[in-house]
């Protein structure tokens, strides 16, 4: 029994001492994993992270970052405390660091009041066996009043995701509820129920994500006595959506939004749906590369070009296939279409090789807003080359004059025809010919009209 109970202790001892010798491998990978993501993150664009302290032992470490943000004029520094623990095998997981990121000291008073103590953020990961992460970030909800009289409410922040071990595929949300920024002058910006939704990844071989993103917003709001750039938003939804199929990809954003309100014009039932389809994967890994500056852009530029016959080759096509809204004067409505139709990429011609399609139907008097403003601002234009100036009134008569004139154009050459109460106009473009509205028009009579207006 003896040798049977000293047996159990060396295995026993044997066990911890293999379970602590794991940690301590595991804190070591962490470590660098650490260290590496640092200089990750550290950026051209002036952010920065930097590790200030790593201390670690067995199962355990702690560590400080700081976090710079930098502009043109000022550097904000936020230091970072972790917490990590890598064993033995906590909760299952290979390691769990805890980051917290800590108010700096200069802060405001009532800033640092209205958190109590807590951390402004919180950043929980769990790190898999396999490399793989799952994250947790929380903020907590307060409310600042300020000596300024401005006031300052965050209704917290939630957000969970994860990561695979490559950071090739990700899964996850974000939810903010509230945040409210009152200032002293009236001025105040309100933002409600922001939520952010993803399911992607980055598809083998290729530098692209493949898979759908959705944002949703409750409300925006942004007021400024005495300003005109004030408005406000409810209900915006954003759905994204990237689909690899072999070699060819299809992108799509469809935006939908219930109101928007501005001081001079206000709008309902938003909608918009943007379509890419059949690019080609190759060509849009070009594309990302250049776009990320990653390199000599020259060169990037030049591959992007020379790799033009292959987009070509899969016939890719642009679509706006609606852009629309109700107005207080009626419905409008935009759609448009550009797409590659012809059968030699490498001898690509633009006259002959494109196909095109505009159509748009508008509220007469949404017409004449749009005309009333490029007409001014032709006329302010043309005053301040002459150098010389108008009173209000004879300028808006002059803006009307030439509203009136231009609209007579528009319906006497054909370019917009009579639907109800409403304007329609459509444009098509095949074998290097123009239609506007159904009948043929050559180019120089399209570019007089363009001229006139």
């Amino acid at each position: 029994m003896k040798k049977l109970a000293m047996g159990v202790l060396c295995a026993g001892a044997l066990a911890i001492a293999g379970a602590l010798g794991t940690s301590y491998y595991i804190g070591g990978r962490i470590q660098t994993a650490f260290e590496q993501t640092a200089d990750t993150w550290s950026t051209e664009d002036g952010f920065a992270v930097r590790i200030l302290e790593y201390h670690r032992g067995l199962v355990t470490a702690q560590a400080q970052t700081l976090w710079s943000f930098a502009d043109a004029e000022n550097t904000y520094d936020i230091v970072v405390t972790h917490d990590i623990v890598h064993g033995p095998w906590p909760l299952g997981r290979a390691g769990k660091v805890v980051s917290r990121f800590v108010l700096p000291e200069d802060s405001e008073p009532e800033l640092i009041e209205a958190l109590q103590d807590r951390a402004p953020l919180e950043w929980v990961t769990l790190v898999g066996w396999q490399g793989n992460t799952t994250h947790a970030m929380t903020s907590p909800h307060f409310t600042a009043h300020f000596a300024d009289g401005s006031t300052l409410t965050w209704g917290g922040l939630k957000a969970d995701w994860t990561l695979s071990a490559e950071q090739h595929a990700a899964q996850g949300q974000v939810r903010m509820p509230v945040l409210r920024l009152k200032s002293e002058d009236g001025s105040r910006m309100d933002l409600e129920d922001a939520e952010l939704a993803f399911d992607s990844r980055i598809p083998e071989g290729h530098s692209f994500w493949d898979g759908p993103v959705s944002f949703k917003l409750g409300l925006l709001s942004v007021l400024n006595p005495g300003d005109d750039n004030a408005f406000k938003i409810q209900q915006l939804q954003m759905d994204s959506t990237t689909r690899l199929q072999d070699q060819s990809v299809d992108m799509g954003l469809d935006t939908r939004m219930a109101k928007l309100e501005t001081p001079a014009y206000s709008a309902s039932e938003l909608v918009a749906s943007v379509q890419l389809h059949r690019i080609d994967a190759t060509w849009l890994d070009e594309w990302m590369r250049w776009a990320q500056g990653n390199g000599a852009a020259e060169d990037q530029g030049i591959a992007l070009l020379r790799s033009l016959p292959t987009l070509l080759a899969g016939k890719p096509e642009f679509a706006i296939t609606r852009l629309g809204m109700q107005t207080p004067d009626g419905p409008a409505e935009l759609s448009a279409r550009l797409a590659y139709v012809g059968q030699q990429p490498e001898a690509f011609n633009p006259a002959t090789d494109i196909e095109g399609q505009f159509k748009a139907l508008l509220p007469q008097p949404m017409l004449v807003q749009l005309l009333d403003a490029k007409v001014r601002s032709d006329y302010l234009t043309l005053l301040e080359q002459l150098g010389q100036e108008m009173s209000e009134e004879q300028l808006q008569a002059a803006v009307n004059d030439g509203v009136v004139k231009r609209m007579k154009t528009l319906l006497s050459q054909g370019v917009v025809e009579k639907r109800g109460d409403a304007l329609e106009a459509t444009l098509e473009f095949s074998q290097g010919s123009f239609k506007l509205n159904g009948r043929p028009q050559p180019l120089q009579h399209l570019l007089g009209i363009g001229g006139a207006l």
